[in-house]
């Protein structure tokens, strides 16, 4: 389920809570109204109110955490292409077409994380990523003095390390946040705002 059916999903739950506490007070017993009842019910509405905080306060902890760990390692990831492609340049023109697969790598990767269609959704699939191919190609290098076999011993660590950060970027796509959680907090919110349609007008 998308991110726009869950927090209509939400909308909708809670706003008919209100609805249905609405009315329901009609049918209601006057002494269910009463202002000791009034008290009654105000009391576990800040228990429950207070309980709902802590719960999306940890909500947002969670996914504020995920989202500073992902930016994290795609800004480690950037900076790791940086470097291996100054190691190709450093290594000579012989590494030209690797650089240049490199390049299309990191468009092809740059379309699939952020596509240009904002309907459309991340893709962070390693597997089509042609990161392979990259890691082959490095491989295919012939150095032809010390220097040489240094940068590519470089540029395979590299580009190890790359191909590890994107298999962490894919496991940890799914969401942060946990379903449970967010169903106690809006059954929770809806006891709320149902509490609040009994009792709006007393």
């Amino acid at each position: 389920m998308s991110d726009n059916a869950i927090g209509l999903l939400v909308l909708v739950c809670i706003f008919g809570a209100s609805l249905l506490g609405m009315l329901l007070r009609p049918a209601l017993a006057q002494h269910h109204l009463s202002p000791d009842t009034k008290d009654s019910v105000k009391l576990g509405m800040g228990l429950v109110g207070t309980m709902t905080a802590l719960i999306l306060g940890l909500l947002v902890a969670a996914a504020k955490s995920a989202y500073d760990v992902e930016r994290s390692e795609v800004i480690q990831m950037a900076a790791k292409i940086v470097f291996l492609d100054r190691v190709l340049a450093n290594y000579g023109p012989e590494s030209a077409d690797t650089r240049l697969l490199l390049r299309r790598m990191v468009e092809g990767a740059v379309n699939r994380m952020w596509p240009e269609e904002r309907s459309g959704h991340a893709q962070l699939d390693p597997a089509g990523s042609g990161h392979e191919e990259l890691h082959k190609a490095i491989q295919k290098l012939s150095p032809r003095n010390d220097v040489q076999v240094s940068l590519k011993s470089q540029a395979v660590g590299v580009a190890s390390d790359l191909g590890q950060l994107r298999w962490l970027l894919f496991e940890q796509s799914g969401s942060s946040i946990s379903m449970p959680l967010l169903i106690v907090v809006v059954v929770w919110l809806a006891i709320i705002f149902a509490s609040w349609g009994l009792f709006r007008a007393v």
